[in-house]
This record gives C-alpha cells, sequence and structure tokens, in this order.
C-alpha cells in the first residue's frame, strides 16, 4: 500500500506509485510520458501536490516536487494518479524550456490528445511570454526531434513542411525549401536490415524524383543541432540537382 487510502495493484507502472507514496500524482514531464506524449527529458520524477499537502515523504535525489493545483481537472483521466494532460502541460511550461514545450504540445497534438480548442485554453493559460509559441506549434511532427529541428530550420528563415507526401517516396519527416527532404531516425523505427533496406530505397526514389535528401539519427539533433543545421545549409547552397 503506497499510501493510506490507496492500494497498487502488481501492474501499476511503478513511476505512479512512487508518486503517491511521495503524497502526489505524476505531474509535468512524468504525467506526459505517462500518456505516451513525447518529453525531451525523462530522467526526473515530477510529482504534482496540492499547496495544501503536508506531512510528506521527502524526495530523493531526481525526484521534483510542485506545489499546484489542478487547473484541468475535468480533463484527467479515469485514473487518478496523474493530472490531466492540460495540467501536465502546464506545469512542463515551469519547468522546461520553450522548445521543449513545443515538443510536447505538437506530440499531444499528433496523438489526439489535445484537440485545438484545449490548445487555445493551454495557452490563455500559460505565462504571458510563452503565449507567442501558438504561431511555432504545429501537430504533424511524429516526434519531438523532428519539432527540434523544424524549429530550428523556420528560424533560419526556411520553408519547412513536416510530414510532406511526395510521390514514389511517401510522407517525408522535413522537406526544405521545396526540394531537400531530412529524416530524422528513431532507433524504434530504423534499425535493422528492413527497416534500413527501405530508408534507402526512399532515399534512392527521392533522388530519382529531383530532391536531395540528409538523414540524420536522433541524437545528432538532439545533442549536436548545431552541426546538423550546417550540413543542411550547406546543402541547400549546392542548389536542387538537375534531373
Amino acid at each position: 500500500m503506497p499510501r493510506r487510502g490507496w492500494i497498487a495493484a502488481g501492474s501499476a507502472p511503478p513511476l505512479a506509485v512512487r508518486a503517491i507514496e511521495l503524497g502526489g500524482r505524476l505531474g509535468a514531464g512524468s504525467a506526459l510520458a505517462s500518456y505516451g506524449i513525447w518529453v525531451d527529458d525523462e530522467t526526473e520524477l515530477h510529482v504534482a501536490c496540492a499547496a495544501t499537502a503536508s506531512r510528506l515523504a521527502a524526495v530523493r535525489i531526481g525526484e521534483r516536487r510542485m506545489w499546484v493545483d489542478d487547473m484541468f481537472p475535468y480533463r484527467r483521466s479515469a485514473c487518478d494518479w496523474r493530472v490531466s494532460v492540460l495540467d501536465a502541460l502546464l506545469q512542463l511550461a515551469a519547468v522546461g524550456s520553450r522548445d521543449s514545450l513545443i515538443a510536447s504540445i505538437d506530440s499531444a497534438l499528433q496523438t489526439g490528445q489535445l484537440t485545438v480548442r484545449d490548445l487555445d485554453s493551454l495557452l490563455l493559460a500559460l505565462p504571458g511570454r510563452l503565449r507567442a509559441i501558438a504561431r511555432e506549434i504545429d501537430g504533424s511532427s511524429m516526434s519531438g526531434t523532428e519539432t527540434h529541428l523544424r524549429l530550428a530550420l523556420v528560424r533560419a528563415g526556411h520553408k519547412v513542411q513536416p510530414q510532406a507526401s511526395i510521390a514514389s517516396v511517401g510522407s517525408v519527416d522535413l522537406l526544405v525549401d521545396d526540394w531537400l527532404v531530412v529524416e530524422v531516425d528513431s532507433k524504434k523505427h530504423h534499425d535493422g536490415e528492413t527497416n534500413q533496406h527501405r530508408d534507402r530505397t526512399r532515399d534512392g526514389n527521392a533522388v530519382l524524383g529531383g530532391y536531395g535528401h540528409e538523414r540524420f539519427v536522433w541524437s545528432q539533433v538532439y545533442f549536436e543541432i548545431d552541426w546538423c543545421m550546417s550540413v543542411i545549409e550547406t546543402r541547400l547552397r549546392s542548389g536542387r540537382p538537375n534531373l
């Protein structure tokens, strides 16, 4: 029994059990991850506790208690061990970076766990300094790394189409300036001979269709985004391939 009044099943998520032990619920990025929404950094456990909570167990290294009240309790899931998606995003805004917040909002929209009406409510609840992110949100990206690269490219003045559809290729992660295909590979969907054969076929078909292409792994975008941008900018300066 994690706390008085609670009984945890053997299949209960360990982080949720720990959040209950600490007198709260999964909050911020920890709650978002439990919904399957992209979070840049899942290493810290965020526990949302009511401002009136008292006599709580001490947190350990890697755990963070947040003193918050629900603003969107009506959107909470049937289980009571995590805050709603809207509240989790609002809490993330207080502890994460601007771009991390945009990446998580993109993911919530893409997975259908955040509606346009929800987004309007969220933007109104955000601190004034963050409301301008509305113009940078795009719910079509399939991963947070795609969002981060999209943001960098748009801020550098490029036209970027996420999940653009190209004949004989299919949907590509990012189409830059109408001709450069940029793909961001995750380990989950791009490892293995079958996946790599598919990717190389797509790359070849893009070339045959008159497109250029660059491919990065997620860790390069996440940890070496300046280098990725240098590669892309150099490729763009070379001009579109001639058919």
